[in-house]
């Protein structure tokens, strides 16, 4: 995120203007320029008059014929993108959300109690779950809705159609007023509270400049990784399709802005992509040639893909440092790329998935790393398991990947052929890795900025999706994120918190596993404008007080850096970690080496 300057709030602010605006401008430069050129004889005067304040060369340059016609190349452009790719993807989001099963009433039982152990001020969590709505507005029924929703997808009173569940019902009532001290007052108030799936997504129109950026940018991140060793895997489109009763096999292959390493006839084939096992994972590989440490997975969060991460994709080399040395080879990384956030369009209509759902991601995923466990498959075997490392949005996949028991190597098709070539392959990959689940190859666990620790908050959902910007960071969380039609639909109905959530118990059974050798990592920025991130640390067991992290008096607790980028690392027992930067904001720890050090150590097995 950028820093909060009063210079940084005009230039983003003028940067959302140009960009929302876009058309509109764009016809008055045209109709401007074509008017003072080619002035009506009855506009004559008036033009003449007025291309006397603009100074000679600038209208020049404004009148000439090529800027005319790039105008109306730019503008017929933008009109076609508004028909065939905008207004779709617009209508796409009033699709109603596909939610997971329901779980029974033991566990939904289970899961409101650990909710209410981890929340501390109970007014302030109904306030902002009630977008700021006052106390005496906050009624019996405003929050059996809200309940409604949370823990059972249903949209509505409980009068007519919920009597199934009105004694489970009046159990939550009870119990939240009994931690209140106080009783709701009956009836409904003027509050509406945020329930993420059911509301109407709001989004802001953006120039098809700014997918032109967006496709620069992905062109430029591909030659920065290829150029580091990085091959770039494609979904293949060849696969068997999928049963017709899955959604995912009626995707369309729309992905806008198009992929330029993938079309331009310039660049050699080998350059652009290889072809991945999988109907809808792209991802970059850099194979593993340590001998000593693990292989590193690696999941982004929202933004605009891998560009953001390319300081750490690019540093880490080898377990003796950013050096390749003759006694270790490089550390391999997988790179999954999560193209629904970010900031691309990726399909629309009913059949499409806003996101993968989690067993459709953990199916890929376990192909993937099938088919590269052998040196045929491009080198990243798993015989000492992988190091996950994931930021912001990324984390939300942490939890089905830890809760993760089958040993997928017995029971998934490795390769998308079938035969002996399949078989032998996967016979070698499931002995490299002994048949063992995703959580139990998982040796150390690496979560930067995590949305999915305490997410039953609502800082996370409110602070993206509800929060009116004000500051620099705000404005630009909310254009060039909250409201990015392919970034708001995945939030909006393709993500659900119950799945979504890491608990501290997730954690906990993680360390405690049958490698004794396992870590967790939490990194924590002490800014954070999207993550609260003090309750997450007192939630984790670090709840020392202090002014973000000053004054914090603490044997345990090593200070290291300068700066801004100054950090706290306190190691809590069992083989959990906290990283705290007391002035860094949300994926700030990514712009320097420097910042990332805690990580390339912990990957690199350096402490």
């Amino acid at each position: 995120m950028i820093d909060n300057t009063f210079p940084r709030l005009i230039f983003v602010r003028v940067c959302i203007v140009l960009l929302q605006y876009a058309p509109l401008i764009e016809t008055i430069l045209l109709l401007t320029a074509v008017t003072l050129r080619y002035p009506p004889s009855p506009l004559t005067p008036y033009a003449e008059h007025s291309a006397s304040f603009i100074p000679p060369s600038l209208l020049a340059i404004l009148t000439s014929p090529t800027t005319i016609l790039l105008l109306a190349a730019l503008l017929t452009t933008e009109l076609i993108y508004i028909t065939t790719l905008y207004l779709p993807h617009k209508s796409s989001l009033t699709h109603e959300a596909v939610h997971p099963p329901l779980p029974g009433r033991k566990e939904r039982e289970e899961l409101f109690d650990r909710a209410l152990d981890s929340t501390t001020d109970w007014d302030e969590y109904l306030k902002l779950w009630f977008l700021g709505a006052g106390v005496e507005e906050v009624k019996r029924e405003n929050v059996r809705e809200f309940l409604l929703w949370a823990f059972f997808d249903r949209d509505g009173e409980t009068k007519g159609n919920n009597e199934d569940i009105e004694e489970e019902l009046d159990s939550y009532l009870a119990k939240i007023e009994s931690l209140l001290g106080r009783k709701l007052p009956p009836g409904r108030g003027t509050a509406t509270s945020l329930r993420l799936t059911f509301d109407a997504i709001d989004t802001r129109y953006r120039s098809v400049v700014w997918y032109g950026v967006i496709a620069l940018l992905d062109l430029i991140t591909h030659f920065m990784l290829a150029w580091h060793g990085y091959t770039h895997y494609r979904p293949s489109r060849s696969l068997s399709p999928k049963p017709a009763t899955s959604t995912a096999a009626k995707t369309p292959t729309i992905l806008f802005p198009p992929r330029l390493q993938h079309s331009i006839p310039l660049i050699p084939s080998s350059l652009r992509h290889h072809t991945s096992p999988t109907q809808h994972l792209s991802y970059y590989l850099r194979p593993h040639r340590s001998r000593t440490q693990a292989p590193v997975v690696f999941i982004h969060g929202i933004g605009i893909g891998l560009w953001s991460y390319t300081t750490l994709l690019s540093s880490l080399k080898t377990s003796h440092g950013l050096v390749e040395t003759e006694e270790d080879g490089q550390i391999g990384i997988l790179a999954i790329e999560l193209l629904p956030i970010s900031s691309r369009l990726t399909g629309s209509g009913p059949d499409l998935p806003a996101v993968l759902t989690h067993g459709e991601f953990l199916r890929e995923l376990e192909t993937i790393l099938a088919f590269h466990n052998n040196q045929n498959g491009g080198g990243f075997p798993l015989d000492k398991g992988f190091t996950l490392v994931t930021h912001s949005y990324g984390s939300t996949l942490v939890a089905p990947i830890l809760r993760s028991s089958t040993p997928f190597l017995f029971n998934n098709a490795v390769l998308p052929d079938s035969g002996a070539k399949a078989a032998k392959e996967g016979a070698a990959a499931e002995a490299a890795a002994g048949g063992k689940s995703l959580a139990a190859l998982t040796n150390t666990l690496i979560l930067t900025d995590p949305v999915s620790i305490c997410l039953h908050l609502p800082s996370v959902a409110y602070n993206f999706t509800r929060r009116a910007p004000r500051t620099a960071n705000e404005w630009q969380l909310w254009y060039f994120a909250s409201t990015d039609l392919g970034i708001a639909r995945a939030l909006g109905r393709g993500f659900f918190w119950r799945q979504n959530i890491l608990w501290r118990e997730d954690l906990e059974a993680f360390l405690e596993g049958d490698n004794k050798t396992k870590r967790v990592v939490v990194c924590l920025a002490g800014r954070d404008l999207i993550v609260d991130t003090k309750s997450v640390r007192g939630y984790l067991g670090w709840d020392e007080s202090g002014d973000q992290g000053q004054g914090i008096i603490d044997e345990d607790v090593e200070w290291e850096g300068k700066g801004k980028g100054q950090m706290m690392r306190k190691k809590m027992g069992n083989g959990m970690e906290i990283v705290w930067y007391p002035r860094l904001d949300h994926a700030q720890m990514f712009e320097s080496v420097e910042r990332l050090r805690p990580v390339l150590d912990v990957i690199g097995g350096l402490k």
